[in-house]
């Protein structure tokens, strides 16, 4: 699921979508676990710190697309 909430964490750093809009379309539109609130308000629930640092083991081991955006902190904040 991380990797996940990076690609929408990316695409609304990048302006693309709401975080609000993000976590319905991931829930109704490919199946994200609703329990999570979705995609964005998962690394809420998660926490940002702990979000980033599974995702920098993960980059380690499994390349860049890993790697958290500069906005995870503030999502997690403003969920």
């Amino acid at each position: 699921m991380h990797i996940q909430a990076l690609e929408t964490a990316r695409c609304i750093e990048e302006g693309v979508i709401s975080a609000a809009d993000a976590d319905i379309g991931s829930i109704l539109g490919w199946g994200f676990p609703a329990w999570t609130g979705g995609a964005a308000s998962y690394i809420g629930l998660m926490g940002a710190d702990k979000v980033a640092a599974e995702c920098k083991t993960l980059a380690g081991k499994h390349g860049a697309r890993f790697d958290p955006p500069s906005n995870l902190g503030t999502m997690a904040e403003a969920a």
